[in-house]
């Protein structure tokens, strides 16, 4: 589904009632709830819980007509413009300035990713270096602890909304794309061969469309290594966060200390190429917390240079993308024919090997007959007494050996064609 630059209330109707909404959301690059509160604001109904599993199994539930827009209602919706309580509070505010000027200072709005994002964050499993690690997979692409994720949202925001006002796209990548997340290390001073803990990712990764390019955006709070006391039941504080009175009570060797990457408050993006093809990454880095509003303008800048080295290295890629699949083609036909020569010759050296069998069955049918024959001849030459029981014989070693027929190998003989 491609993502139009605005839909109707009657599109939105449309589109919701034939396709299920995470299907839908997904062609607008927001998620099934984001998208349910669209719906809300527009008042279009949507299908309840279950709807489409009754289609499934035949039944034809209700389907609610769309009702009529009222006065001041909101007729239409942009991917990427606010919704919820503060757009239907804006429209009433810009019919009100006609009247009156408005002594109020505008605030910059909250994009759409980053709406309602705060407690799904705050849903999350414990960690050891602080960063939040939340249950819900479906979100933007920040790792950040507790105590700075308002910093690190307000800082996704100023980073989306510079994108946006450049007239760059960013939502979540599609659930099948192609595109690869790069490996997130939040340490602030990498340390090669030394262990660290992998931290949260999403589901769908963040990108940025700029033109025809999609790089993929991790916002992320950076950790420190510091010296760390054990104070009692497993629990470690920073021994700069003592106090003088605590650290002359905290004496090993029930205490003691030792070093622990968490989080600092410095936060850093990590743009990379969302083509998997073209391994690019870049990293820009708070020195001091708080640094980060000052570093977008610099940041869109970087992203935006580095558009053309990044196609030209993507069309590169694509060509050898279809080279390799061209020799992949080549080596799997090559396969395919020296895998039916074989075949042939073997079907060819059965067939031989069983025709073989079936002369020699014939060749032993030819010598039963003769035996058999020349016993007859023989009993003929015989007394009767003696003829009679060697005729019994001659009959049991008959039915023994079975009446032998050549014939019948033949034609259970196939040619090598056959097989």
């Amino acid at each position: 589904m491609t993502t139009p630059e605005s839909v109707t209330r009657e599109q939105l109707y449309e589109l919701v009632w034939r396709e299920p909404m995470l299907k839908v959301a997904e062609g607008f690059g927001v998620s099934s709830s984001y998208l349910a509160r669209v719906c809300t604001e527009l008042r279009v109904p949507r299908p309840e819980r279950g709807y489409w599993a009754k289609l499934e199994f035949g039944k034809n539930p209700a389907r609610p007509p769309l009702p009529a827009p009222q006065l001041n209602d909101i007729t239409e919706w942009k991917p990427g413009a606010a919704i919820g309580t503060a757009q239907r509070t804006a429209v009433q505010r810009r019919k009100k300035s006609a009247t009156q000027p408005s002594t109020t200072t505008p605030v910059d709005r909250r994009h759409d990713l980053l709406v309602g994002a705060r407690p799904l964050f705050l849903k999350t499993r414990a960690t050891d270096n602080e960063l939040l690690r939340p249950y819900k997979r479906c979100l933007v692409d920040i790792v950040v602890s507790e105590k700075h994720l308002d910093e690190a949202l307000n800082a996704a925001n100023a980073l989306f909304n510079a994108l946006e006002g450049k007239k760059h796209q960013v939502s979540l990548g599609a659930s099948n794309a192609h595109a690869r997340r790069a490996e997130v290390d939040v340490r602030e001073v990498p340390i090669k061969n030394r262990y660290y803990r992998q931290v949260w990712s999403p589901d769908r990764v963040t990108i940025v469309r700029i033109g025809r390019l999609e790089l993929g955006l991790t916002l992320f709070e950076m950790t420190e290594n510091v010296e760390m006391m054990r104070v009692g039941s497993g629990k470690y504080v920073p021994v700069r966060d003592l106090t003088t009175e605590q650290l002359r009570r905290y004496k090993e060797p029930h205490y003691w200390r030792t070093h622990d990457d968490i989080a600092s408050g410095r936060l850093a993006l990590q743009a990379y190429s969302a083509n998997w093809r073209v391994p690019w990454v870049q990293v820009w880095r708070e020195s001091k917390a708080g640094q980060f509003a000052a570093m977008v303008p610099s940041i869109v800048k970087a992203l935006e240079a580095a558009v053309p080295d990044l196609e030209r290295k993507g069309a590169e890629a694509e060509v050898r993308a279809a080279e390799e699949e061209r020799k992949r083609d080549e080596e799997w036909r090559r396969a395919r024919e020296k895998a039916e020569r074989a075949r042939q010759d073997k079907a060819r050296q059965d067939s031989r090997n069983d025709l073989l069998l079936a002369i020699a069955a014939w060749e032993q049918t030819r010598s039963i007959h003769a035996y058999f024959q020349a016993v007859e001849q023989q009993l003929e030459q015989l007394v009767t007494h003696e003829a009679s029981e060697l005729r019994g014989r001659l009959a049991e070693a008959r039915a023994l050996v079975g009446e032998p027929d050549a014939l019948a190998h033949l034609l259970s003989w196939r040619a090598p064609q056959e097989r």
